[in-house]
């Protein structure tokens, strides 16, 4: 009897996370304990109440950077802080924006 050996397909290589990607997740994870911790929320009260995982949880607090964005912001919303949220890609504080309504107003005529 002969085996046939076919490989599966290969999955790209996760990539490194960079260094200041690192540095934000861990920044972000922190901030999200201490926000737990302030509305003295265990780990699996939150999660329950965000509907995820405990390791969901965790792995935020821990700067994990496999997490769904939906998750966290799923955490986010069961702390009452969804609106911080709105400020990621803030409008008002880009300064693309700013330059692209310049340009985009230049080419409008009355």
């Amino acid at each position: 009897m002969y085996l046939l050996f076919i490989p599966m397909t290969t999955m790209p290589r996760k990539q490194p996370v960079p260094v200041l990607i690192q540095h934000a997740l861990l920044r972000l994870g922190e901030r999200v304990k201490v926000a737990r911790k302030a509305r003295q929320m265990t780990q699996a009260e939150l999660a329950q109440l965000a509907c995820v995982g405990i390791s969901t949880v965790a792995s935020i607090e821990g700067g994990f950077d496999g997490i769904a964005f939906g998750n966290v912001l799923k955490v986010l919303d069961a702390m009452g802080l969804l609106a911080q949220a709105d400020e990621l890609f803030s409008l008002q504080t880009d300064p693309e924006i700013a330059a692209y309504a310049r340009s985009e107003l230049a080419g409008v005529k009355d």
